[in-house]
């Protein structure tokens, strides 16, 4: 009798996390020497058998193709472990070691250049999170303000996985709880508590938090939760989520802006015109989009030491599950707060477009446009390929050519 038919498929299972097939017919045969049966054409019928499923091992050509693909998206700044989360996000896996030594071929410069800047930033408040769903932690970033375009993130305070991240022209409470705080609730579920700084446009999101505290009972228990259903601090002590913005701005923000301060060197863009603003705005926020939500997958899916993946945590969360329809829509939310006497802004573009009110000529503007930047540059998609790789001159073009299309139709 073959010696697999006795064997723990769980043996197996675990040495193909780290071997081929082939290779792991070799680990038996010295784990049990002696033993006959251990072919790989009999592990693959034991494979079978047991319904084990082992990803095919990339060849290292195969991998340094893949790096070399995803470098050229999003550039220089992800290292082993940011890149290996980004290739698991589109199902490509790998360890450290071999994604390490395949950008060490295809991209030696930027692999010296993370050693020069590296630096280890260290938490110096002490912090704890008993679950996934224990704190949301939000926040946003005005890098790029000046040009209309912003950023906001919600994170889980336990695993920093990236629940929500979005771009707007300008921080907006009603396009924050769409976006951000109620997309990451109809997702994930209910968060115990929300962790903000003391700004004002998370007073929105903050008003349902508390509009739906009482939802806080999970099924064994008998009492909602006793903890304040959200807290306002200083940005020193919302550090769980302030982390985030080192990855994102060097990945996504620090590109964007000199870009455009390059323009402003060769006074070709004007911070005091309107209409620059305007076209700022909507191409930086549309590149903005794509490169954040690479960064965000890059994020959630890379290795934490002692930790693993923060994906992985979503099967154990103990987020509220909501009845359906308790979450209020957008303009729901909106009505209920304003029903209280409160105040709020409705969202408006940055700048001002020279078209406004001829929508005619917007509609052709707009498809004349991006029609343009598909066919140049590969769209959205080419332009941020392209600022990731510090080539600036396409993302200003476009701005350029935008502002131009605009007034050649006034």
């Amino acid at each position: 009798m073959s010696a697999l038919s006795s064997l723990d498929p769980e043996i197996v299972r675990s040495l193909l996390v780290q071997h081929t097939i082939e290779e792991t017919a070799q680990q038996l045969t010295q784990l049990f020497p002696g033993q006959r049966g251990f072919s790989v054409s009999s592990i693959r019928r034991f494979m079978q058998k047991n319904n084990i499923v082992k990803q095919q091992r990339l060849t290292q050509d195969e991998l340094e193709a893949k790096v070399h693909e995803a470098t050229s998206e999003v550039g220089g700044t992800y290292g082993r472990r940011m890149m290996q989360g980004y290739l698991r996000a589109g199902g490509v896996t790998a360890s450290q070691r071999r994604i390490r030594a395949a950008q060490a071929i295809i991209a030696p410069s930027y692999v010296s250049n993370r050693r020069v800047n590296a630096q280890r930033q260290m938490n110096p408040q002490p912090y704890r999170a008993d679950y996934f769903g224990y704190n949301m932690h939000m926040d946003q970033n005005e890098k790029l303000a000046m040009y209309g375009v912003v950023f906001v993130i919600a994170i889980d305070g336990l695993t920093a996985f990236i629940t929500r991240a979005a771009v707007m022209p300008r921080k907006n409470n009603q396009t924050i709880y769409e976006s951000v705080f109620a997309a990451s609730v109809t997702d994930y579920g209910l968060w115990d508590k929300v962790i903000v700084d003391k700004g004002r446009e998370f007073f929105l999101c903050l008003f349902i938090q508390h509009y739906l505290k009482d939802f806080r009972v999970r099924p064994d228990e008998t009492e909602s939760s006793r903890r304040p259903c959200y807290a306002q601090v200083t940005s020193q002590k919302n550090n769980r989520v302030e982390r985030v913005w080192n990855e994102v701005n060097q990945r996504v923000g620090y590109p964007i802006k000199k870009a455009i301060r390059e323009m402003e060197g060769n006074e070709s863009f004007n911070s005091s015109n309107q209409a620059h603003l305007f076209a700022s705005s909507i191409l930086g926020c549309t590149v903005a989009e794509v490169m954040l939500s690479r960064c965000v997958g890059a994020w959630n899916y890379r290795s934490v030491e002692g930790m693993g993946k923060p994906v992985d945590y979503i099967p154990d969360k103990r987020n509220y599950v909501l009845p359906n329809e308790v979450l209020p829509s957008s303009a729901d939310a909106v009505q209920l707060y304003r029903s209280t006497g409160h105040h709020l802004t409705d969202e408006w573009s940055f700048g001002v477009d020279p078209l406004l009110g001829h929508d005619d000529k917007i509609i052709s503007r707009n498809q004349k446009f991006w029609s343009e930047i598909e066919v140049s540059y590969g769209g959205a998609r080419g332009l941020a390929n392209e600022l990731a790789q510090h080539n600036y001159a396409p993302f200003q073009n476009s701005i350029t050519r935008f502002v131009q299309l605009s007034n050649s139709l006034l």
